[in-house]
């Protein structure tokens, strides 16, 4: 085969394969002190009307399962530091507290995060033994100014081991930012 035909079929099935792809959705989640984005996994809804009910940002689950009572999911937020999370390991243990309130025979294990681009620490904990659900993992990353939260919750074995894979990708595509979301912010004001 010559190098010729072979770029092009290189570049045709290049261009079949964009095709096919759609653009992932952009998650933009930021507070007073930071910014980052997250994209919507394909063939997964984020249910902003369910998230703000409840307190969150974002709130996402399979396509696949949009009518079951009881979702697996997952969802970003960040919290600016404050005195009572001035810092990852505070923040976490009170994490830590409400969910040995809620679960007392909850088993866990913590695992270190690997960082980058201003993140400054990171950490996940990976609850067991919950009476409500089969697992829930919490990444906690932690920026100067804010600690950035990304809890993936599942109600069987079957959807943790589907699922697993879909989280992973969603904490891959993680940019940070920033601290100042007010250039954001601005842009967005500019657009309407």
């Amino acid at each position: 085969m010559n190098k010729t035909l072979l770029i092009h079929l290189v570049l045709l099935d290049t261009c079949v394969f964009a095709l096919g792809q759609t653009k992932p959705e952009i998650n933009v989640i930021y507070g007073e002190e930071h910014i980052f984005t997250v994209e919507t996994p394909q063939n997964w809804i984020n249910d902003k009307k369910a998230a703000e009910s409840i307190g969150l940002v974002s709130f996402f689950y399979s396509k696949d399962d949009k009518d079951k009572a009881k979702k697996s999911y997952f969802y970003a937020m960040g919290y600016d530091k404050d005195e009572h999370n001035s810092d990852l390991a505070t923040f976490m243990a009170g994490d830590l507290k409400t969910f040995k309130k809620k679960y007392p025979d909850l088993t866990y294990e913590e695992i270190k995060v690997g960082v980058t681009g201003g993140v400054i620490d990171g950490r996940m904990l990976s609850f067991d033994n919950l009476s409500d659900r089969y697992r829930e993992e919490v990444i906690y990353m932690e920026t100067e100014y804010s600690i950035l939260v990304f809890s993936f919750s599942t109600f069987t074995k079957e959807d943790y081991l589907n699922y697993q894979p879909v989280f992973d990708a969603f904490t891959s595509s993680f940019k940070y930012r920033g601290n100042d979301p007010k250039p954001y912010l601005e842009w967005l004001k500019s657009r309407n």
